[in-house]
């Protein structure tokens, strides 16, 4: 049987939902539906150290052996230590037949040595320090994704922000603004000078939200909100 590749990223994230942890259960049955067919998932994990409000992440490879034998696992601490820069990705594949193939191809392509700040950052990150400042920075985060969502109660109910179980992105229903693709761009980008991302661009089910990325000091967030409440007021 012809393999075929699933991309998956878990915490998951679309347009018309918030990003969310997904349960073992399901991953179990995306895995054994998976596994029978013959399908290798692709499981994008790069948030995982950044469940929110008491979520938690369950890796996918560690719900079953038809999970872990079916998948490779993307991970780095780029994205929870803020060190993209730095370059220090790295994969899991349990199944000894797909990490020869998969390593191999990475030797060919010459992607398989990093520079040598990489692996000393990611050992690092993950250091008891590192965790300390990792549950630091999650709570200023849920500071942040409280303080949008009760910001836009009080001064913008048109707009409705979706609680994320995960990560620092939260989406922004903006339905009630009445506003079509364009309209909706031309207020946030050249009216309330904010670049965000278009719900759009992420799909079919993405019209009328945009994506907020609440990673930054909350004096920030404040400005940006201030800036979107007073052009919405001219609605």
């Amino acid at each position: 049987m012809k393999k075929q590749t699933l991309a998956i990223n878990t915490p998951y994230q679309h347009p018309v939902s918030t990003i969310i942890c997904w349960d073992a259960d399901t991953l179990r049955r995306l895995a054994h539906f998976c596994h029978e067919r013959g399908i290798i998932v692709v499981s994008d994990e790069i948030h995982c150290d950044m469940a929110l409000f008491g979520n938690r992440h369950t890796p996918f490879a560690s719900v079953s052996e038809e999970a872990a034998q079916c998948s490779i696992t993307f991970g780095a601490p780029s994205k929870t230590f803020n060190i993209a820069g730095i370059v220090s990705s790295y994969a899991i594949v349990p199944n000894d037949s797909m990490r020869r193939r998969f390593y191999t191809w990475l030797e060919a392509n010459e992607l398989n040595e990093p520079h040598i700040f990489s692996p000393i950052a990611t050992l690092a990150a993950f250091t008891p320090e590192g965790e300390e400042w990792r549950k630091e920075m999650l709570q200023y985060i849920e500071g942040n994704i409280n303080y949008v969502i009760d910001y836009c109660r009080n001064n913008i109910p048109q707009i409705k922000p979706w609680r994320p179980q995960a990560s620092f992105l939260v989406w922004l229903d903006c339905r009630a603004l009445g506003l079509n693709h364009q309209q909706l761009v031309d207020l946030f980008v050249k009216q309330a000078h904010l670049a965000l991302n278009d719900g759009e661009m992420f799909g079919k089910g993405g019209e009328g939200f945009m994506r907020l990325n609440i990673a930054a000091p909350r004096s920030i967030i404040q400005t940006a909100l201030e800036r979107l409440r007073e052009v919405a007021e001219h609605i």
